[in-house]
């Protein structure tokens, strides 16, 4: 049985190591998963668990784009013609293409929509198309265009491997992109993540994720007795209930269990015994 001494070092202990990280916030991963749980529907198609992850992977940031990225990468060269494009998107059935060079750097990504703005002018510059000058300007070149060197979107947004699925997100949701090329330190093409990539770890199982965070976390992390605080999991989305000792273990509790891989939002009930936020001066001798 753990002294009072003990567990109110461990706990210490947990509340240093958590807030002295600049861990998982609300505000940190709104802006990505706001875009892409749009499309949990075409990710339900994958299984539940990230292919490739070894079990367990419970914390977002433990989790990396090679875990979860798709390869070998269907690419063409910058040759490529406009129906050798179509072909190579019809077989691997993708919606877009890495445009590589000679010697495998990633040059540009030739998408559906850039072969299709070809197909809406009817390959004639001149004709009137929507949007603001920018756009206009670049859709009557690409509807010119013939080959993935000209047809292709460029600069491309890539990843490396070894970036966490969180800063993928916010790379792609920033650019307005749906999928990144993964390149080395060279450029090399790697992979592919795609935003149903990156969305599988939210298809983790309710009761998986409610026995993490009580075995894991509630008690070897904070020390906590599991029947003081009662975890439900739905939809990912978890409501913590109880109370703890300590007001200021509330916070970092929170923040770990955010930090779950699988997690979408958590729901604060939590109360506390004693409010240690608010220390007495300290006494001085008098003299």
């Amino acid at each position: 049985m753990m002294k009072e001494q003990e567990k109110f070092a461990t706990s210490r202990e947990a509340v240093q190591s958590t807030t002295g990280r600049q861990g998982p916030t609300p505000q940190r991963y709104r802006s990505a998963l706001e875009r892409y749980l749009a499309a949990v529907a075409a990710a339900g198609q994958h299984a539940p668990v990230p292919h490739g992850v070894p079990t367990p992977l419970w914390h977002m940031e433990d989790i990396w784009v090679r875990d979860v990225m798709t390869r070998p990468v269907v690419s063409v060269g910058e040759q490529a013609s406009f129906k050798e494009i179509v072909e190579a998107l019809a077989t691997a059935r993708v919606s877009a293409v890495p445009v590589v060079d000679d010697a495998g750097r990633v040059l540009g990504i030739v998408s559906e929509s850039d072969l299709v703005t070809r197909v809406v002018t009817g390959g004639h510059p001149g004709g009137r198309v929507p949007g603001t000058y920018g756009e206009r300007r670049t859709t009557r070149r690409k509807s010119e265009a013939d080959t993935a060197g000209t047809l292709m979107t460029a600069p491309p947004v890539t990843i490396g491997p070894t970036a966490s699925i969180v800063t993928a997100a916010r790379t792609a949701a920033k650019a307005h992109v749906r999928r990144l090329p993964v390149v080395d330190d060279h450029g090399i093409l790697l992979g592919i993540v795609a935003r149903s990539d990156l969305l599988r770890v939210f298809l983790r199982d309710d009761d998986e994720i409610r026995e993490h965070i009580i075995n894991e976390i509630l008690t070897t992390r904070f020390c906590a007795d599991p029947s003081s605080i009662e975890v439900t999991v739905e939809d990912c989305v978890v409501t913590l209930t109880g109370q703890l000792e300590r007001r200021l273990l509330i916070t970092p509790l929170l923040e770990a269990t955010r930090a779950v891989a699988g997690v979408v939002t958590v729901k604060d009930q939590l109360t506390y015994a004693v409010d240690d936020s608010i220390f007495p001066a300290p006494r001085t001798p008098g003299y």
